[in-house]
């Protein structure tokens, strides 16, 4: 039997690092994982990746992710997009790297692993390695520093980031888009088909969140705090399969 199931956007935080685990912002320095943040992400492929689990690689058209360390090792780990090797293409010089690993089975050619500068981590600037205690102490008379409103100083802006991420959902939806179900009135519908639909998004904590406020419609100054710890999946989606309606999935039942 084959399941109507929505094109789905999951969003992997990479595992911890010894920066992480100390509170410290982390963006353009390019730490590796920590022996504790693979294991985690060895779990998380364990748990959600697979036949019949949350993430089936077999509905995986796409994998985009950005160029650190922590997160291309994140996605080695996960053994998405595999087929004999997996293969790295750098979207800033077209250049193609393989990492020979064996495991679940990419879909097609288009699942090649997307290296890109769209998910590197909200550039902190000045506040690059600092802890979110020594950053407050910076603000003058003693205001609080909210990212979403205030940006980096040296770093990027809110406006800054959404432009980026904007590209990318606009990508992301024109592949999803391919394969699409016009109902009466033009009502788009995002209906599931034998072909792989799904996209995963392998990146860094507060770059993801941003990801989801921009699919939503949101201004990053909105207001809400999302959180992803490290490790930890995401999705995005449409309500009620509308392609009009995009969504964050705050639960999904597996499917069997």
């Amino acid at each position: 039997m084959v399941h109507n199931i929505s094109a789905r956007v999951f969003l992997i935080r990479h595992g911890e690092t010894a920066l992480s685990v100390g509170g410290k912002h982390t963006s353009f320095t390019d730490v590796p994982m920590s022996r504790e943040g693979e294991g985690q992400v060895e779990e998380t492929r364990d748990c959600y990746i697979g036949r019949n689990k949350l993430i089936d690689p077999e509905n995986v058209v796409r994998i985009y992710t950005c160029p650190q360390k922590r997160t291309r090792r994140t996605v080695e780990i996960l053994e998405l997009g595999v087929q004999s090797q997996q293969s790295f293409l750098d979207r800033n010089d077209q250049s193609k790297t393989v990492s020979p690993l064996t495991g679940s089975q990419g879909n097609s050619s288009e699942s090649m692993i997307q290296v890109t500068s769209w998910l590197n981590e909200w550039n902190y600037g000045e506040y690059e390695g600092l802890s979110l205690t020594e950053i407050s102490a910076r603000q003058p008379g003693g205001l609080d520093w909210v990212i979403w409103r205030d940006g980096c100083p040296g770093g990027e802006t809110p406006e800054q980031v959404s432009a980026r991420l904007d590209e990318l959902i606009a990508e992301i939806r024109q592949s999803i888009e391919k394969n699409v179900t016009e109902w009466p009135g033009g009502r788009q519908i995002a209906h599931a088909t034998r072909s792989a639909r799904d996209i995963v998004c392998v990146g860094h904590g507060h770059i993801l969140a941003a990801l989801a406020l921009r699919w939503a419609g949101k201004p990053l100054d909105h207001g809400i705090r999302l959180l992803m710890e490290p490790s930890s999946v995401a999705v995005l989606s449409f309500e009620n399969d509308d392609l009009d309606r995009p969504a964050i999935s705050l639960g999904r039942r597996m499917m069997r």
